[in-house]
Formats: structure tokens, sequence, C-alpha cells
């Protein structure tokens, strides 16, 4: 089974610089969870936004044949919005040309017949307090990573999208798999991460507030994997 990881710097943990091209973080971990029996895959890029993801599946992966493609994105859109002097009508171009992009990777991924999408939602943490006011904007580009997933739903009949979380036991997960040609999981992150954060400190998930330590790496590899589990079968 062949696994493809395309999103952002969270993603890449600088993968291009270590002997097995998967970087240090969950990329790695869930390669390690698999104890070999599956090819991994990092495609991830270093500050990217969706249209840079989408950039790196059509130029190196779109004639590659994946079982599974996750694509975790999104916390880079919010970053270019406040960390600049953007007029709303440059923001909305920004999120317009955005999504634009993670629609047309979902649309690609659906054509060249992917069985498993998934989409691990952004997260941020308080910590620093600054990043408190990058809030507003980090939900809204969930709910347009969610938008743009049931959009391009509606538009293959034949492909289901739904949050993880209510996908009841692996049974329901394999007949959904069966009934439809593509499905696109959606995977809320912040959750798990709060969670350990609220038991832990926030100091031990997250470096900066956007990216995550090890112990934050492991509950994102956790948290996919609760995913892909039932379709990890040994081969």
């Amino acid at each position: 089974m062949n696994l493809l990881f395309l999103g952002d710097s969270i993603t890449d943990c600088h993968h291009c610089f270590t002997a097995d091209n998967l970087g240090n973080g969950y990329v790695k971990m869930i390669q390690n969870s698999c104890a070999g029996t599956h090819h991994v895959v990092n495609g991830g890029i270093d500050g990217a936004t969706f249209p840079g993801i989408f950039r790196k599946w059509t130029l190196q992966y779109q004639t590659c044949l994946f079982d599974i493609v996750s694509v975790l994105g999104g916390i880079n859109e919010v970053g270019a919005i406040m960390d600049s002097h953007m007029t709303d009508s440059q923001i909305d171009r920004l999120l317009t040309q955005s999504f634009q992009s993670l629609h047309d990777l979902l649309a690609a991924l659906i054509t060249t017949h992917v069985p498993l999408i998934l989409l691990p939602e952004p997260f941020l943490f308080p910590y620093p307090a600054y990043l408190n006011a990058w809030m507003p904007y980090l939900q809204k580009v969930r709910y347009m990573i969610r938008d743009t997933a049931f959009s391009v739903c509606r538009e293959f009949h034949d492909c289901v999208c739904q949050e993880f979380a209510l996908l009841s036991t692996p049974e329901t997960t394999e007949t959904a798999m069966l009934q439809c040609r593509s499905r696109i999981v959606l995977i809320p992150l912040q959750p798990s991460l709060n969670a350990y954060a609220e038991a832990h400190g926030f100091s031990s998930v997250t470096s900066d507030g956007i990216h995550p330590t090890q112990q934050g790496h492991e509950l994102i590899c956790e948290c996919l994997r609760s995913c892909l589990r039932p379709n990890l079968r040994p081969e």
C-alpha cells in the first residue's frame, strides 16, 4: 500500500535532509508504525499554502499511484493574513485562490481514483498569547476546508465526505469504502492536542504555538493512525 502525505512545514519536518526522506515528525512515526509493510512518501513543503501543495502534487505525484493521500494545510494562509496589512479584498482574493487550489487538488485525487483522502484540520495554540488573534481566521480556514470538501463530493456523486469523529466502527468505515469510489475524511486534530496541553502544558505539544513538539507529532500520528487502522492491513 502506498501512502502520500502532502502539507506544509508540519508535514515537511526537514524530510529532504534525512536519509530516508521522511523527516523527523508524524510522517516518519507513521512509517515506523507500519513496520515497513507500506510505502510512505513525505511530500511536505516548508511554508506552503494550498496552491503550493497543489503544485507539488501536479509536478511530482499526479502520475503516481497512491492508496491513501493526506493533505494537512491551511495554517500558512492564516499566517499570511495576520503577518501582513492586507485589505479585506486582498484577504478574500488570497482565500479564494487557496481554496480553489484545494478544490482542484481534491478533484484531481478523486479523478485519479485515490481510494482514501484524509484532510487533517489545521491547529493552533495561544502560546505565545499573541496567537489568540489568529484564532478567528483559523476557524474561517477550517470552515472553508470543510465547505470545499463537501463541494467536491457534491460534484462527484459517488464520493462521500465525513468527519472521522462521526465514524462509529471499523465496519462502517469499510462498508462506506466499498460503496464509493473515493472517500474524503476530515480529521480534527485540535481536540486531541488541546486535551494533552491542558494536562501537561502548551509547551508539551508546541514549541511556538504553530509547530508541534515530538509529543505533538506523536499525537498527530495517533489521530491519523486511528483513521488509517481499518485500511492498513499487512501486505
